[in-house]
Formats: structure tokens, sequence, C-alpha cells
């Protein structure tokens, strides 16, 4: 037996209905969703801080993850979860297991467009797909990265909030303006929604990514200095 093997059998067990765990027979996809969250974010910090046993660690917890949600399922099990990524995979990969050509980066990333594209016949828009439950600003890229592909960012972006929005001349303000931007709302009343903030930010974005600069691991880094300039103060 392999320790994936294992491991659907300790879920097994817990799931049992005698001798199992009380609290995993009360969850739902719907309960364990925040769990994954967490234990992928608790793998990027594994990742960031290039530490190899977390790493390996938080990967079994995502693994753990998959594997609960696929014993708690009514319409598939882990063998079916494995065959639908394995299939996805060689579809996606015709210049390895097909007849077609890939030799650089740029070829790849064409070649799985496609493959998904033909996937996903029945979307009728190119932001089909991006889930609403992601962090805005991840959100925000993943849709600036479909609009560039399409052909049209610029446009839409200058559209949204329509013309003679507040502080306009905001448009093309850096990504590191945004904590900025931010003061301004906490001053004119925190926690209200700006919609008027959140153009300017979103602009702020998309002006981040035509300089070429990864707006996420960009604000990343800079919670991560404020965390630093906070445990400081601390001391």
């Amino acid at each position: 037996m392999s320790a994936v093997t294992d491991l659907e059998g300790v879920v097994a067990r817990l799931l049992a209905p005698e001798g199992g765990c009380v609290w995993n027979h009360e969850q739902t996809h719907a309960s364990l969703a925040r769990y994954a969250v967490e234990e992928v974010y608790e793998l990027v910090d594994a990742v960031d801080a290039d530490d190899e046993v977390e790493i390996r660690e938080e990967l079994g917890d995502v693994l753990y993850q998959v594997v609960l949600h696929a014993g708690i399922a009514r319409s598939f099990d882990l063998e079916d979860v494995a065959a639908g990524v394995r299939d996805k995979m060689v579809r996606r990969h015709p210049h390895v297991f097909g007849d077609e050509r890939a030799d650089t980066v740029g070829d790849v990333e064409r070649v799985w467009r496609a493959a998904k594209a033909a996937e996903k016949a029945a979307r009728r828009s190119a932001l089909d797909g991006v889930p609403r439950a992601m962090p805005p600003l991840e959100r925000a890229v993943k849709l600036l990265e479909r609009l560039e592909v399409r052909g049209d960012a610029d446009t839409v972006v200058a559209s949204v909030g329509g013309a003679g929005t507040e502080n306009d001349a905001a448009v093309d303000v850096l990504a590191g303006d945004v904590v900025v931007l931010a003061g301004d709302v906490v001053a004119a009343g925190a926690g209200r929604v700006d919609t008027a903030w959140g153009t300017r930010a979103l602009r702020a974005v998309a002006a981040a990514r035509r300089d070429g600069v990864d707006p996420v691991a960009s604000l990343r880094a800079a919670v991560m200095a404020l965390e630093e300039a906070g445990r400081a103060a601390d001391a």
C-alpha cells in the first residue's frame, strides 16, 4: 500500500458512521472550504521562507484537504479527482503528449490557452471562470490578465467608474501610491465602502502591470515590511 492509499484509509476511518470522528461527520464541502484556503496560504508562507521541511508538511495538509473533500463527496472519489486532473494535464500539454510544438515559454502559454479554450468552449466571456471568492487584488490581476490577452485591458480599465471620477489624475499612479490613497479613506470614515478609492486602486494595479510590476507580490512585500516595522516598534 502507498502512503496516499493509507491516507485514504485514515479519512475513511474518520468518516465511518461507527467509531469515526463526530466533527468530521458534520463537515460539508462548504464548511471545509475555508480550511483549504488557510492551508494554501500556509504553504505559500513556507515557500516564501524557502523551508522545504515546512513545504513538505504544508503540502501534506493541502493533500489532506483534497482527500477529505473526496471522502465526503457522494458523486466522486479520490480516483475520479486524480483521473480528471491527469486527463486535463495531458490535454493541455499537446507539445509533450501530442504532435504540437512549443519551444519557448510563450509557445507553451499559447498552446495551454488554446487547449483550455477548446475545453471551455461554452463560456461566453473571456472573464468567465475567474473565481469571485479570490481576494480582490489577486482577482483584479487575474481579470487584467484575461483582458490583456483579449487586447482591450486599457479601454476596459478606463471605463471603470466613468468619466470625471474623483481625483482622476491618479489614473497613472504607481502601485505603491495605493497606500497613500488608503489614508484618504481612513480619514473620511474608516470601514465605509469608497468606490472612487477602489477605482483608483484598480487603475494603480493596471498601471503597475503596464510597468512590469507584480502588484500582488509588491503589496505582499510592503505588508511584510509593515509587519516587521510593527514588530520592531514592539521592541
